[in-house]
Formats: C-alpha cells, sequence, structure tokens
C-alpha cells in the first residue's frame, strides 16, 4: 500500500513538473556566443534550456568511469574447442589489434550499465533523445506519457534499458545527434508515428541495438573495425544501417506491429550474414536521399542546441 502510494506521488509530481514546463515559451534573443554570466540582462525571468548531450561527451564519461564491473561481464563469442576451434582460426573472423579489442570489450560492458537517476548525464541522453526526434525545444520531466511519444513503453524509460543498458541510449543518441544520420532519424520518427504502419520507435531501436551487440560479439564487424581503426564510430554506424534495413522493409512492405518479430528476425539473419551489404546499402540511402544542405541544416541545428540557449519565461 505505501509503495502504491509513493509512486502515486511521483507520477503526481512528475504531472505538475510537465504542467510547469508546458507553461514556458522561450524566446531565443540571446545571443548564443554570448557568456550568460556576464551578461547584465540575464535574471531571475530568464530560463537556460539544457544543450543537448552528444555522443562524444558520453563516451568521455564511459571513458573516465570505473567500469571493472561491467567488463568483467563481458561474455565472447560461443566457445570453440577441437575442429570447431581449428575452423575457426582458419576461416573465421579476423582477430583485432589490443587497443580495438579493449575498445570493443568496453562498448560490449557498456551495455552492462545501468540507467541511474543519481546520473545527470543518462537523463540528459533521454532528454536529447525527445527533443531531437519530436522537435521540442524544452527539457521533459524525467516521469510521464510524453515517453511513449518515441516509442518507450511506458512513462519510465529505464525498464525499457534492462536488455543493452546504456548502449541502448548510446546509439539511439549517435542517430539524432550525428548530422549525417538526423535527417534519416527524422524519417523513421515520421514513420512511427503514421497510423497505418506505426511502432514504438524507441523499442524497435533497443532491439536492433541487441543485434548489433550480438554481430560485435561474435566478431562480425572485426574487418571493419581493423579499416576504420574506430570501434565506437563503426558499430554505431552498423546500427544505423540495420535500422535502415529495417525501415525499408517496413516502409516498402507496408508492415504493421504484428510483423515486427518476423522482421527483426529476418533482419537478425541478414545482418549477420551481410555485414558489407548492409553498411553499402545505408551508404547508398544516404547519399541519394539527401542533399549536402539538408545534411548542413542538420548540423546546424544540433550545433545550435549543444551549446546551450537562453530564453525568457
Amino acid at each position: 500500500m505505501e509503495e502504491n502510494e509513493s509512486s502515486l506521488a511521483k507520477f503526481e509530481e512528475a504531472e505538475d513538473e510537465w504542467d510547469n514546463v508546458a507553461e514556458i515559451t522561450p524566446n531565443f534573443h540571446a545571443d548564443p556566443d554570448k557568456d550568460v554570466n556576464n551578461d547584465t540582462s540575464f535574471n531571475d525571468n530568464m530560463i537556460v534550456i539544457s544543450p543537448l548531450t552528444t555522443v562524444e561527451a558520453v563516451i568521455d564519461y564511459i571513458n573516465r568511469s570505473e567500469m571493472e564491473e561491467y567488463l568483467s561481464q563481458v561474455k565472447h563469442g560461443p566457445d570453440k574447442n577441437g575442429f570447431r576451434k581449428i575452423f575457426s582460426c582458419l576461416l573465421g573472423p579476423p582477430s583485432l589489434p589490443p587497443h580495438l579489442r579493449q575498445t570493443q570489450k568496453l562498448v560490449q560492458a557498456t551495455a552492462f550499465i545501468a540507467f541511474s537517476n543519481e546520473v545527470p548525464l543518462h537523463l540528459s541522453m533521454l532528454r536529447t533523445l525527445y527533443r531531437q526526434l519530436t522537435g521540442s525545444t524544452l527539457d521533459c520531466p524525467r516521469y510521464g506519457a510524453h515517453w511513449e511519444d518515441i516509442g518507450f513503453q511506458g512513462s519510465d524509460p529505464s525498464t525499457d534499458l534492462r536488455g543493452v543498458g546504456l548502449l541502448g541510449l548510446v546509439q539511439a543518441l549517435y542517430l539524432v545527434i550525428t548530422p549525417e544520420m538526423f535527417p534519416f532519424a527524422q524519417d523513421v520518427y515520421h514513420l512511427s508515428r503514421q497510423e497505418s504502419q506505426e511502432f514504438p520507435l524507441m523499442v524497435l531501436s533497443l532491439n536492433i541495438t541487441r543485434i548489433t551487440l550480438h554481430v560485435l560479439r561474435d566478431g562480425l564487424l572485426n574487418r571493419y573495425l581493423t579499416l576504420e581503426d574506430d570501434v565506437w564510430t563503426t558499430v554505431n554506424f552498423y546500427y544505423c544501417a540495420l535500422f535502415y534495413h529495417v525501415y525499408h522493409i517496413w516502409k516498402s512492405q507496408h508492415k504493421t506491429i504484428s510483423s515486427s518479430g518476423f522482421v527483426l528476425q529476418e533482419a537478425e539473419s541478414f545482418g549477420r550474414a551481410n555485414v558489407g551489404l548492409v553498411i553499402k546499402n545505408f551508404e547508398r540511402f544516404l547519399n541519394i536521399n539527401y542533399s549536402v544542405a539538408v545534411k548542413q541544416a542538420a548540423r546546424e541545428q544540433i550545433h545550435k542546441y549543444t551549446k546551450g540557449r537562453v530564453g525568457h519565461s
């Protein structure tokens, strides 16, 4: 009984917080390059809209964190012995140099980091996703039905992250905060909101992260990790490419939520067997569908809000 009352109080508080936020109408009169701390016109009637969180900031946070607990939970690919081990050595994926292998483990370990209300960056990641997908310029509350707008299953997004942890947010963040990816992210969001083909975007995204994690674990990305010499970017780009594969099937074949399980099964099989083709198809799609001007507009929008803005209440 006490737990129910506590939960009710928490959501009532969140509702009040949302009402307060909704009443604020920002007017961006401030110069983005101006130091608001030295601006004598800055007063209590003005609000600071938090800057968007970047993938670079999150990776820096991960690199500075105590990761031993999570690294110890990382599992390698399936155990091999006898002829399977010999066969894998001869025809299996190429091994990674030490510096890439360490970062590969770090990416895998990120999936074991749970969302924490005690870490401001975690909430900033969630809010960046919401703002970039919906077009909102205001920070939304931690709890509330608004999270369902971007495809979480309820009022608390952290409950959907249990399968892939913080990595699920990192990859979705890469999709919405990378200028070359952002126009595609907007198209995915718009499709997810179409009544005839709607789907829970973030739930789908987290499933694609799960598939990506298995592809990484099994060494299927090793060739591309070595080629690019950048584990985080390569893994995140592959996630986006696999997301495009699902998006293309969903849109062109007029799939609905009832088909989601089959679509994901097909995507996993295809994505594992055709890593290079998945990447090439996505690169072609980006080049054909989004002009330089569109990507530049995305870059300017992201740059504008990663610096933080000031508005009047």
